[in-house]
């Protein structure tokens, strides 16, 4: 991932250097976590506002899990009676061999949707549950989409019509109230398990503790020792990997037309939340010169929109919901989110851990906003998100910048790696950049790239002999041929703009 920061207001430039910097950079690894569904039979359960409860205890499951903890949170007047209660609560370890489960009667699955209203929330936070291996492993006889909210949006449908292929023809989706729920006596529910990471015991500690930059810690957050949301951040559920392949295979089947390699992505006009870009007019001239093609997502099905997206080389798009299909971008694909300080500050991380799963190249571009008050920032609560304002000058960096980035035709993945190990070894923290290289050296020793770089930290720090046998190494790959191989990066004349994370 990288940030690129175009703010001309010098008070938010700076805190953007900052925030990004400091804020997200210490706390994030190269690969992150794929956690296992775990089928979990809940008993007497209830829906709390957002989040599911059995026998009053609220169940700590993915995107509700985190809301369920926040609500819990603000029970307690003081830091040191929550810090004990998180502690006493979730955080003593456990062997998951000593965890007994009970095999249930029932085949019949619920599946809490998260919302309804969004097209991100329902396709991260609960459809890509149906692809759940634990799941696919039982006689599924019914999987039903539980919710309190009684309004299902079409997306919902247009997504479980054309994907029932490769789900079953077992699901259904309902809109259930409180009173239906609390009648049920036991569910089966498959869970993302990313908060129970620190309670089990495992060598997922080591590895977590393996890519912690020197001097900086992962606890702080909540209860310690339970950084949940550095969990967020470097954790997906394993099941957004198997709906991602299977929904590209089937689209690839199933939709004939194609796209062009480079896609623009405009947002309907029909939104109830347009965020029109101004500017936008000046830089879909200059992408249409440079081969872009202009895709409006809400005009095609979504099977159409996994094609377009899968095939792509670049896609561009402003910050929104859009930016989903980022699940289905190859891992050699550059994603470009034209964001603002807004979406830099509060609003970056929800789709971290969709660039994860698919391991391309995601970068965010931060630009001004139309904000009438330089020296306050707007409130999501009250402002709402605001739109991005592009000048003249801006299309020109963002279309140098663009065509730059995409010379590098490497897994994105493998630059990030690249990148992580400059950062620091330009501020001389040579220990933690060979903590880096060796914590992720059986992802990547098989690729030049990845030894070029050891050569160069092992010459920086004067251990010659290291030097030349990882230069004469990555010699050696590149004669018989390395796949992951590309050109350099050609940076820009405003490169000191970028922030690695």
């Amino acid at each position: 991932m990288v940030a690129h920061n175009m703010v001309r207001n010098p008070r938010r430039r700076q805190a953007l250097d900052a925030h990004i910097s400091d804020y997200y950079w210490h706390r994030r690894m190269i690969n992150g976590f794929a956690i296992k569904t775990i089928l979990a039979e809940v008993e007497k359960p209830k829906q709390k506002k957002t989040y599911l409860t059995t026998r009053g205890n609220a169940i700590l499951n993915g995107a509700s899990g985190t809301r369920a903890r926040n609500d819990l949170g603000k029970t307690f007047e003081f830091s040191e009676e929550r810090i004990d209660y998180f502690r006493k609560t979730y955080c003593d370890l456990v062997d998951p061999s000593s965890i007994k489960l009970y095999a249930s009667p029932t085949k019949k699955f619920w599946i809490e949707s998260k919302n309804y209203h969004n097209f991100f929330h329902f396709l991260t936070e609960s459809f890509h549950l149906a692809f759940s291996p634990s799941l696919a492993q039982m006689n599924v006889q019914e999987i039903k989409f539980i919710s309190k909210s009684k309004r299902v949006g079409d997306f919902v449908k247009k997504w479980v019509e054309e994907c029932q292929e490769i789900i079953g023809d077992d699901v259904k989706i309902e809109t259930l109230i409180s009173p239906d729920l609390d009648n049920a006596t036991s569910i089966l529910l498959p869970m993302s398990c990313e908060h129970l990471l620190y309670q089990f015991l495992g060598d997922h500690h080591e590895l977590i503790e393996a890519a912690r930059p020197a001097g900086k810690t992962w606890t702080g957050y909540d209860g310690i020792p339970h950084p949940v949301k550095i969990l967020q951040f470097n954790s997906y559920d394993e099941s957004l990997e198997h709906f991602r392949c299977k929904v590209i295979d089937l689209a690839q089947r199933k939709v004939s037309k194609t796209w062009a390699d480079k896609i623009y992505a405009i947002r309907s006009k029909s939104l109830l939340r347009s965020r029109t870009m101004k500017g936008e007019e000046g830089l879909i001239e200059e992408l249409t010169k440079q081969g872009f093609e202009v895709v409006c997502f809400e005009g095609i099905s979504p099977l159409e929109q996994v094609k377009c997206i899968s095939g792509a080389d670049c896609v561009v798009m402003q910050h929104g919901a859009g930016m989903t299909n980022m699940l289905f971008a190859k891992s050699t694909a550059h994603v470009f989110e034209l964001g603002t300080f807004q979406t830099g500050i509060a609003r970056w991380r929800d789709f971290i851990r969709i660039s994860q799963v698919s391991g391309c190249h995601y970068h965010h571009i931060f630009l001004d906003m139309e904000y009438p008050n330089e020296n306050t920032d707007p409130v999501f609560a009250t402002d709402g998100l605001i739109a991005p304002v592009i000048s003249e000058e801006d299309v020109k960096r963002l279309v140098l910048l663009i065509r730059s980035e995409m010379k590098d035709k490497r897994p994105g993945v493998l630059t990030g790696l690249l990148r992580h190990c400059e950062f620091f070894m330009d501020r001389g923290a040579y220990k933690h950049a060979y903590r880096l290289l060796d914590a992720n050296a059986s992802f990547f020793e098989s690729t030049a790239d990845y030894w070029n770089q050891r050569g160069m930290l092992a010459e920086a720090c004067q251990h010659k002999e290291q030097a030349l046998d990882a230069f004469e190494k990555a010699q050696s790959i590149r004669v018989c041929g390395d796949s992951q191989c590309g050109t350099d990066i050609l940076a820009p004349s405003f490169a000191h703009e970028r922030t690695v994370v």
